[in-house]
């Protein structure tokens, strides 16, 4: 699948995703919340400097990292729109950042510091098992000791079929009054490059690659469509 495909959702239907955060229909208000929550507690007498992967516009950053000193912040993405609008988001919020139109599987970029923190909020989820599995083992072997890392993304049931996810996910979609005209774009993106794990499989995944779990919880704002958060260390 190319770049375009990938992002095309995200490029065409903007306010979709936008309006799917604002009202919390993935869990990005308990995600704040959990992640404001570990970074205050971890980095409140050090500096931060943050990678990002999946970046999007950057929305929750400022708020995100407000009680601690971010240094640098990298975001990355394929959505160039959503760059753009990051950019002027975190300029205007005084942070200083760099953002690389790239794919995210490709690991860590070249950057003019090393970071102590990855951050990635349901964006992995594009990637197949073999994918995921790859790219954790690049990022343990590229991040410096004592790195940690906030993911948070779309789980599945323990033996539920991928149809019966999404059908699911379409009903929620539509009780919570996701827009007619948006919704068979969300979709159709969703039935052809999502791929989501179990809670189980998540932690394979991760431990495998060498990561320490310090932290995983369920959250989201209904149990049909729940996700994964886990908090990782280098």
């Amino acid at each position: 699948m190319s770049r375009d495909e990938v992002t095309s959702v995200f490029k065409d239907q903007w306010n979709a995703y936008q309006w799917a955060v604002d009202n919390n229909l993935m869990g990005h208000h308990e995600l704040l919340a959990a992640a404001q929550a570990f970074i205050q507690d971890r980095y409140k007498n050090s500096s931060v400097t943050m990678v990002d992967f999946g970046c999007g516009n950057s929305l929750l950053i400022p708020e995100m990292t407000r009680s601690v000193q971010l240094e640098y912040y990298f975001g990355i993405d394929l959505a160039d729109n959503a760059l753009a609008m990051a950019a002027e988001l975190l300029e205007r919020s005084h942070i200083r950042s760099q953002q690389f139109y790239q794919d995210l599987f490709l690991g860590i970029p070249e950057t003019t510091s090393t970071p102590n923190l990855i951050y990635s909020a349901f964006a992995i989820h594009h990637g197949n098992e073999q994918k995921k599995r790859q790219f954790f083992s690049k990022l343990y072997q590229q991040a410096p000791d004592q790195c940690a890392f906030i993911l948070a993304d779309i789980m599945i049931l323990p033996n539920q079929k991928f149809d019966d996810y999404t059908h699911k996910l379409e009903q929620y979609f539509t009780k919570q009054g996701v827009r007619s005209d948006w919704l068979p774009h969300i979709m159709a993106h969703i039935r052809q490059y999502d791929y989501p794990e179990t809670a189980e499989t998540w932690l394979d995944i991760t431990r495998s690659s060498g990561w320490k779990v310090l932290h995983r919880q369920i959250l989201g704002p209904h149990k049909a469509f729940p996700a994964t958060l886990m908090l990782l260390e280098r």
